[in-house]
């Protein structure tokens, strides 16, 4: 299906998700896809709804609803639908001749706060030292659909091209989602800096576990320099930088904790109430 047609398709099931049934997650054609079902009853029922200038002249509902009678012929009942997760865990930071990289106007900032309640857009920490982000990495574009602001363990990710070979590696990490790595990160970087020696030692475990899949990355990539995928991400045309980004799924950034420990951030809880919180978890459990 091509794009404007699964655009309007899309658009055209809307009423319908109250039918879907989520399956799961499969792999197809180098994708992870999520996998639903649908009754063809309301389905059919839609398109026999439709009148003739709401198709808009695109054939595919014509065949659907000809393949509809032809499956409820047969007995069919439900309907397996798939559709392509596009991942995006990476960025770069788009070039804009003439935009000054010094700071942004602080009334941008406190807009973008404002808009979405000081909550970072890609794991959801909520600090008020989260830094203003551009949705489609554009400087320029400052609407307010575009404006979103980003915790700083995040923001890395997003600014791959701007670093160096001291600012992070590239780990081979598919059992851990993009935000719990932020998480984790943010943790860690809490217990080196404000923790008992006990908590220290375990961040420095984590820390060194965490980096320790950088290996995996260097044997299949042949680096694990940040910058060298995001010149990879930035030399590649449109097409080509969505299946890099596909393959890249499993990929995470681990920054340098001490340049992130530089930057201002704060937990919910101190190191000294992480005890008391993983006791009364035990409990629970």
């Amino acid at each position: 299906m091509k794009v404007p047609e699964a655009s309007t398709f899309c658009q055209w099931l809307l009423p319908l998700l109250p039918e879907f049934y989520h399956c799961g997650v499969s792999a197809d054609a180098g994708y992870d896809c999520n996998v639903w079902l649908i009754s063809l009853a309301p389905l059919t029922k839609r398109l026999q709804k439709m009148m003739p200038e709401q198709n808009d002249g695109i054939k595919l509902f014509e065949t659907l609803a000809k393949a509809c009678r032809r499956w409820s012929r047969h007995g069919v009942t439900h309907l397996r639908l798939t559709g392509a997760i596009r991942y995006q865990h990476f960025d770069i930071e788009q070039q804009v001749w003439g935009h000054e990289q010094a700071g942004h106007d602080p009334a941008l900032c406190r807009r973008a706060a404002k808009l979405t309640n000081n909550a970072c857009e890609y794991c959801g920490h909520v600090s008020a030292s989260n830094l203003l982000a551009f949705r489609d990495s554009n400087p320029e574009n400052t609407h307010d659909d575009n404006l979103t602001v980003g915790c700083s363990v995040c923001l890395c990710s997003r600014h791959l091209n701007r670093l160096g070979a001291n600012d992070g590696v590239m780990v081979y990490l598919p059992e851990l989602a993009p935000a719990d790595i932020s998480r984790l990160i943010r943790t860690v970087i809490t217990a080196r800096r404000d923790g008992d020696e006990r908590q220290q030692d375990g961040a420095a475990m984590i820390l060194n576990w965490l980096t320790a899949h950088r290996a995996e990355t260097e044997r299949f990539w042949g680096t694990s320099h940040p910058g060298e995928f995001g010149q990879a991400l930035q030399q590649s045309s449109p097409a080509l930088r969505e299946s890099l980004q596909q393959r890249l799924r499993h990929v995470a950034l681990i920054p340098n904790p001490d340049i992130i420990a530089a930057r201002s951030f704060g937990l919910s809880l101190t190191p000294g109430q992480w005890t008391s919180l993983y006791n009364q978890y035990c409990r629970q459990s």
